[in-house]
């Protein structure tokens, strides 16, 4: 009898432990969607500035921004992650480049639909 009342015991404070007030079982977590919102060219480096619209169900584990030319592929991370970014390339020579944006969450990475292109004048 007292090892029934223990079992029933355990069981209800596994059961305590184990709810959830909010059910989304029916949720599927996805990567996130991302999108450029342009680019501001400031002497012989860019200012890009990027934005999620949506990271479903997976919080953002960071953004940045993947950017380049011909012969040069570069990355920036942001400190911070949020729904709006933005971040300086480094000094670049004369010429033209493309950058995309990217953001991460607990399901992977994903890049903005398409490249924004600039170009660094001498």
């Amino acid at each position: 009898m007292k090892k029934t009342i223990g079992y029933l015991c355990l069981a209800f404070l596994a059961g305590l432990t184990a709810c959830n007030p909010e059910d989304r079982s029916g949720e599927q977590p996805f990567k996130p969607t991302v999108i450029n919102k342009g680019f501001e060219v400031v002497a012989d480096s860019c200012l890009l500035r990027g934005e999620v619209t949506s990271s479903p169900n997976s919080s953002l584990k960071g953004c940045g921004f993947q950017y380049g030319n011909d012969t040069l592929r570069a990355e920036i991370r942001c400190i911070e992650a949020s729904e709006t970014f933005s971040a300086f390339t480094r000094r670049l020579s004369p010429g033209t480049y493309y950058a995309v944006a990217f953001a991460e969450n607990g399901v992977g990475k994903s890049l903005a639909p398409d490249s924004v292109y600039f170009t660094i004048l001498e």
